[in-house]
């Protein structure tokens, strides 16, 4: 797996200043990996979900902190999503959609990761019980995928052309 995008690596200072902003010590994967990159874009970046009605999504990218963008930025996500779903989950990363990926940060299910559904108000899906098994439950797309995608791109510029009349004016 790569890492594009990556920020500047946190250090053990940033991370502890971090943990009081948000009120928990975050689970020591997480925290690894803030340490080492600092978010970016995964690559592969495709993740089944066991359960959702949609097979899986995507995950465009993983957030990290003082990011130049503002939507790519832990705190940012944290403060725009506050009251969106449990205060102990900390959003970390997001898909190509708006969905988001939580990490819990307290109580018995600390550490677990869970994908949040915006267009089904929030609803929650496990994804892995850790960040290293979300981490490590990324793939890249299948042959099949990849046609099945080309297939409906092509039918759908098909439904969506316009054929132009040369003697018309435009409007």
């Amino acid at each position: 797996m790569q890492i594009h995008d990556r920020g500047e690596p946190l250090s053990e200072q940033s991370l502890q200043e971090l943990e009081e902003k948000l009120g928990a010590r975050l689970p020591e994967p997480y925290r690894r990996f803030l340490q080492e990159y600092n978010g970016g874009r995964p690559e592969p970046d495709i993740l089944d979900i066991a359960g959702a009605p949609f097979g899986g999504a995507s995950v465009r990218e993983i957030f990290g902190v003082g990011t130049e963008r503002k939507c790519g930025d832990l705190l940012w996500n944290k403060e725009t999503l506050d009251g969106a779903f449990a205060e102990d989950w900390l959003p970390i990363a997001d898909d190509s959609s708006g969905d988001i990926y939580c990490i819990v940060t307290k109580g018995e299910d600390r550490g677990h990761v869970y994908f949040l559904d915006y267009y089904a108000s929030w609803e929650a899906y496990f994804v892995a019980s850790d960040f290293d098994a979300f981490l490590q439950k990324l793939r890249a797309w299948t042959p099949e995928e990849l046609a099945e995608i080309k297939k409906l791109a092509a039918e759908n510029a098909a439904a969506n052309a316009v054929e132009l009349d040369p003697d018309k004016p435009v409007a």
